[in-house]
């Protein structure tokens, strides 16, 4: 069928001139996808709006969905260069029974692609290494004295490098023993802590942060218990060399001039000279400092290393640092919620990140980890409370704000996995976007503590 544009004006419930509802059969590269026939939290495109780049981005829209709204004003090829487009509604002479047929298939589809997905994206056993042996109520009453002690023992520390000492190296390593027990036996629990932890010093809080995400992210890797203590430790020492550049640079509201980001480049440096005199420390601590702000693609510093020169536990470092100061309010920039920063990592795999490790991370942290906040279709705000392994897009939250933003008195628990669907097999509620931490003067230890 030839569509010419000049007949086009308003598709249905008044879509704008430049839009048009497709049958995924149709596509073609170039076009600018504005719109699924399902919530987008749903499909693994992270990113509401893309264009059209390769088959494989054709193909894997195909196994999830039955059309699209395509949005010719942002897309790079036009309805008059475009033959056969397949509209929604427009295949009247197809038998409802092949409808059906079709849309079975599909769905058996989806199935074999997101089985397939799993067994090349997550490898053989990923996730699975170790599993939870307390449950996350009981293991926050351990993990609450833990992760004080950790933060008072990691100021001591650095308060001691910053006065000229040299690092103790044994103290930090008893904070990280204590934590990996505590991330083995149930790995949320310390994560919850550390998104509800409030503290004015950035610094410490970042370093603590950075090491509790490095044990979730290792605990998913499988990786075993002195690789798991290994990293922790390095990640407590990234930033060990800012201890040596004045606080007021550490501080400094706004942009930085390009001496003082030398400076503060140059912390890498200083941070290997201190932990450099540290008797029996793991080679893999030293190139996890080393090597933390390199980037895949040959864009960090300091060496401008690139793809497999760069460690593993640098890789790592890399990316736990990056979402630690990501989730968190600097002096120069807001939190974003944990589903704007793992948009960010996608949109930085094989440029920044490698896209394996940021896939696995993604998989390890969550789309919406318990402790964010987010906000559903009906316009209420809610906590989420539980992430299901199997549906993690489908998490048991509590509901907290009404539709217009005003407090509940009661919180209400819903299980976004358990919920009813109508007749069109449509989920009645989903979630339509992360939060951000602090928007809504919310205190998640409410829920929690």
């Amino acid at each position: 069928m030839d569509i010419c544009i000049s007949a086009i004006y308003y598709g249905p419930a008044g879509m704008s001139i430049h839009k048009r509802q497709i049958d995924v059969d149709g596509l073609r590269i170039g076009m600018f996808v504005s719109q699924l026939d399902r919530p987008w939290i749903e499909t693994p495109f992270l990113f509401q709006g893309f264009c059209l780049r390769s088959k494989s981005e054709i193909d894997e829209l195909r196994q999830y969905c039955d059309f699209v709204e395509i949005d010719f004003e942002q897309s790079e090829v036009s309805l008059n260069d475009t033959q056969m487009i397949k509209l929604r509604g427009t295949s009247k002479s197809t038998p409802s029974g092949s409808k059906r047929k079709r849309s079975f298939w599909r769905r058996f589809l989806q199935f074999l692609f997101r089985r397939k997905q799993r067994e090349q994206v997550n490898g053989p056993g990923a996730g699975d290494h170790y599993k939870d042996s307390v449950s996350v109520a009981d293991e926050l009453v351990v993990a609450r004295t833990l992760h004080t002690g950790a933060l008072q023992k990691l100021i001591s520390v650095l308060d001691d490098i910053r006065r000229g000492a040299t690092v103790r190296v044994p103290d930090l390593e008893i904070v990280v023993d204590g934590m990996v027990d505590s991330v083995l036996r149930n790995s949320t629990a310390m994560a919850l802590l550390v998104r509800m932890q409030k503290t004015d010093d950035y610094m410490h809080a970042h370093s603590l942060s950075t090491a509790m995400w490095a044990l979730v992210f290792g605990r998913h890797l499988g990786l075993d218990k002195d690789s798991l203590k290994a990293l922790g430790l390095g990640a407590l020492l990234l930033d060990v060399g800012k201890t040596k550049l004045p606080l007021q640079l550490i501080r400094k509201r706004g942009p930085l001039t390009d001496v003082e980001r030398m400076h503060v480049r140059n912390h890498v440096n200083l941070g290997l000279e201190i932990i450099r005199h540290a008797e029996a420390l793991d080679s893999r601590v030293l190139e996890m400092v080393a090597t933390h702000h390199e980037r895949f693609d040959g864009s960090g510093y300091p060496k401008g290393l690139s793809g497999s020169q760069i460690p593993v536990f640098g890789r790592i470092g890399g990316i736990v640092d990056s979402y630690a100061a990501m989730s968190s309010d600097r002096s120069y920039a807001k939190a974003m919620s944990s589903y704007d920063a793992m948009r960010e990592f996608k949109a930085l795999s094989d440029k920044s990140f490698q896209s394996e490790l940021v896939e696995q991370f993604i998989q390890a942290i969550g789309i919406f980890p318990a402790g964010t906040l987010v906000e559903l279709n009906t316009g209420e705000i809610a906590v989420v409370l539980k992430e299901h392994r199997a549906s993690r897009l489908r998490p048991e939250v509590a509901i907290i704000l009404d539709a217009n933003k005003r407090p509940l008195d009661d919180f209400r628990v819903v299980n976004l996995d358990e919920q009813s669907v109508d007749s069109s097999k449509t989920v009645n509620v989903w979630i339509t976007r992360g939060v951000k931490p602090g928007e809504y003067d919310i205190k998640i230890d409410d829920y929690f503590l």
